[in-house]
């Protein structure tokens, strides 16, 4: 029996090692965590649905040696408590090799496990300061929650309002929201008081006797459709102070709560109007085409399909472009890294250094009626 030369068997296991490196990627399942039920389901619903688009329109489209693509959901209520079990259910049962998801507290709970993982996550709705400063495997492709809400305070400034009331939700978003507001009526010397309420709050009586109190001539709502509620009670107080909110506001259940009290509120908010007007036209005419719907709010669903789709125009060529060596993850980074004005619904997209995006610009609006609100003009 003849013996196998060293240099045989070496030439066997780089063989053997150059097939799989050399394997083409024939699958790629990708995760999105969102709040499909409970609280800011327009944060969901309607990206859920832009998502899943964009991936039927890709795999119908997509080159032949491209890797078909896999989308699936998990709700985590708008809870970031519940961000970790929902990635490990999508990482135990799909096998996900990319992650979104829309809260910003539960992307940064998950950014020990996806640095471990290996695994890109994008979050489609934030990005922010904090949401810059975590690791490289975080991307946001989606509006700059400094910069959108920055805006309801040159409004109040622009406006001559005095004696600012500012209601915040407790958590990070309307944090940051709140503090973008607050440096510049600082700036302005703008007098303000600043309030945090609770989680799952719908009786606001004693903060709305504070603004009564202080004669606010604006009151700003950081938070979700419990604001509603105080929208209300606001206006039946006696209280006219002119009402200011954020990008959340279009869900029906704000204005169900509100009983109609949320009818000329002024807020930040984005629509096809704001980016390339003809490709979002399309883009909502094929979402209510495929769902017999539209969106409560417009720019949530708007950016999940300009995310989801810069990562599936990457996906294209990945099996002609990939070194073979490379993770998945390792060569997307790269790619995303290169991103230069994408011709978005949104607008022509960018993706910098600390992984965010520019390219996306909200403007002010007016709450007309339920389901409809009008840009103002200046």
């Amino acid at each position: 029996m003849k013996r196998i030369s060293i240099i045989t068997l070496l030439t066997v296991v780089s063989i053997i090692f150059s097939s799989c490196y050399n394997e083409k990627i024939k699958e790629v399942n990708i995760g999105f965590i969102a709040p499909l039920s409970k609280r800011a389901t327009d944060l969901g619903l309607g990206p859920a649905n832009a998502m899943a688009l964009a991936v039927e329109e890709y795999n119908t489209s997509k080159p032949s040696d491209a890797p078909v693509v896999n989308l699936f959901f998990e709700d985590d209520q708008w809870n970031n408590e519940l961000a970790e079990s929902k990635y490990q259910k999508l990482r135990n049962e799909h096998d996900i090799d990319l992650l979104f998801i829309s809260n910003t507290g539960g992307t940064v709970a998950l950014q020990d496990e996806i640095l471990k993982d290996n695994i890109i996550t994008i979050n489609p709705l934030n990005s922010d300061e904090l949401l810059s400063s975590l690791n490289e495997n975080t991307f946001k492709i989606a509006k700059s929650t400094e910069a959108a809400n920055e805006l309801i305070a040159i409004r109040i400034i622009e406006l001559g309002l005095e004696n600012v009331y500012i209601m915040h939700y407790p958590n990070d978003f309307m944090n940051r929201a709140t503090k973008a507001v607050q440096e510049h009526l600082d700036i302005a010397n703008t007098h303000y008081k600043i309030v945090e309420t609770h989680n799952d709050q719908v009786d606001f009586e004693k903060e709305l006797n504070e603004a009564k109190a202080m004669n606010a001539e604006a009151i700003v709502f950081f938070g979700y459709k419990e604001y509603g509620f105080a929208m209300n009670q606001a206006r039946e107080m006696g209280i006219d102070a002119q009402f200011f909110g954020s990008t959340v506001l279009m869900d029906s259940e704000f204005y169900d709560n509100s009983e109609g009290a949320i009818k000329g509120t002024e807020f930040c908010f984005f629509t096809p109007a704001d980016g390339n007007y003809f490709l979002a036209k399309e883009f909502l005419e094929n979402y209510e085409h495929n769902y017999n719907e539209q969106p409560e709010s417009i720019w949530p669903p708007m950016q999940a399909y300009d995310a989801m789709n810069i990562v599936l125009q990457q996906l294209r060529d990945v099996n002609s472009s990939r070194n073979k060596q490379q993770h998945l993850s390792d060569w997307l980074k790269l790619r995303l890294h290169q991103v230069r004005f994408h011709q978005g619904v949104c607008g022509n997209l960018s993706i910098t250094s600390d992984g965010s995006s520019r390219g996306i610009y909200f403007t002010m609006y007016e709450y007309v009626e339920k389901g409809n609100a009008q840009k103002i003009k200046r």
